[in-house]
């Protein structure tokens, strides 16, 4: 005697359907990130475009010389001069000597300078503005650069 044919839909396919749905709704989520991030000026660009020079709080030099470590993490705004440039490497940036200001005083700080920054000439003696984010390992990352 034949088989019949089977005349519904099997538990396979509603999980498969289902699946696909939700992949479906997790990437329109992530794309809609990307984009509506793009137009908002949360994603994209050069390092530091997330932190405007503005807000962030000045570097007070006396805490990061005795604690750099305490400073992790954080964001802020150190004013100076170029002394040196002390390394380059064609993949990290350049490692610069920089004479950081604050209101009570001034000392050399070393500042890591991502390659993302590499069309902005870097000179001895030039005075910069930078927002800085401490590393992990209390070095100092630029994160924007004002000229």
């Amino acid at each position: 005697m034949p088989r019949r044919a089977s005349s519904g839909i099997n538990i396979g396919q509603i999980a498969g359907i289902a699946a696909a749905i939700v992949g479906f709704v997790v990437i329109a989520a992530l794309l809609f990130k990307l984009i509506a991030g793009g137009l908002f000026g949360d994603g994209g660009g050069k390092p530091g475009s997330r932190v405007a020079s503005g807000n962030a709080a000045p570097l007070s030099l006396v805490t990061y010389r005795d604690n750099g470590n305490s400073l992790r993490g954080n964001v802020y705004r150190v004013e100076g001069k170029v002394e040196e440039t002390l390394r380059w490497t064609s993949d990290r940036g350049r490692l610069i000597s920089f004479e950081a200001r604050d209101a009570t005083e001034t000392m050399p700080v070393p500042v890591l300078v991502p390659e993302d920054f590499s069309n902005i000439n870097i000179e001895r003696g030039t005075e910069l503005g930078m927002v800085v984010r401490v590393d992990r390992d209390g070095t100092l990352v630029a994160e924007a650069i004002d000229e």
